[in-house]
């Protein structure tokens, strides 16, 4: 059994590898770009100013970047949209089963591409306790998150 101490360790460790500069890429989101990702599970962090702004886990991360395409797919574009281009004309809110008007995708994707970096790391167990651990200590004036901790029973 590991100590809570060892698992903190491992926990800074990975938030650690993720903040480190070189890990960091731009944003693409162009066919080139996907194919640089791997097909492995993980977790991703969007970085903007040297902060995070937003952590996910996923069983495939090359999917779950080409999902970063379509507002209908993934939420921090809809979040990007919301807090940033609301008041833009033309605005309509997206969700799951809706994208963006054009002209707010394409501010949404322009945001993305020119404001975010991305850094994954690639986990095969306890993603979701390494996407837990930095959530935790987002800032929520600048977080692109919005749930909260999974349940427990």
């Amino acid at each position: 059994m590991f100590s809570s101490r060892r698992i903190r360790e491992y926990l800074e460790k990975q938030v650690s590898l993720l903040m480190d500069k070189n890990n960091w890429q731009p944003i693409a989101l162009t066919n080139e770009w996907l194919a640089s990702i791997k097909n492995v599970p993980g977790v991703y962090v969007f970085i903007e100013s040297n902060r995070i702004v937003y952590v996910g886990e996923t069983g495939n991360l090359k999917g779950r970047m080409k999902d970063l395409r379509d507002s209908r797919h993934h939420n921090v574009r809809r979040h990007i949209g919301e807090r940033y281009y609301s008041n833009e004309k033309g605005y309509a809110p997206a969700s799951s089963k809706q994208k963006f008007p054009d002209n707010i995708e394409k501010l949404v994707e322009k945001h993305l591409t020119s404001k975010l970096k991305l850094s994954c790391l690639e986990i095969e167990l306890g993603r979701k306790e390494v996407e837990e651990f930095i959530e935790k200590d987002l800032d929520p004036t600048c977080r692109l998150n919005v749930r909260g901790k999974r349940k427990t029973k």
